[in-house]
């Protein structure tokens, strides 16, 4: 996310491991932040890559 609030894990992309970690340390932004009184963070978005479904080409 590109909100400019100096928060440590802002404009970073992370690994499934690595998000668990920011996860342990930060809490779910739901859990802290559910009427959205506390800044942007309401949800966190990911991206799910799966290199067996690039090489069969399952879905084309």
């Amino acid at each position: 996310m590109r909100y400019k609030d100096g928060k440590p894990y802002r404009e970073q992309i992370y690994t499934f491991y690595e998000i668990m970690k920011i996860i342990d340390e930060y809490g779910l932004p739901q859990a802290w932040n559910p009427d959205g009184d506390k800044g942007p963070e309401r949800y966190i978005e990911v991206q799910v890559w799966d290199e067996e479904v690039i090489v069969i080409r399952k879905y084309m």
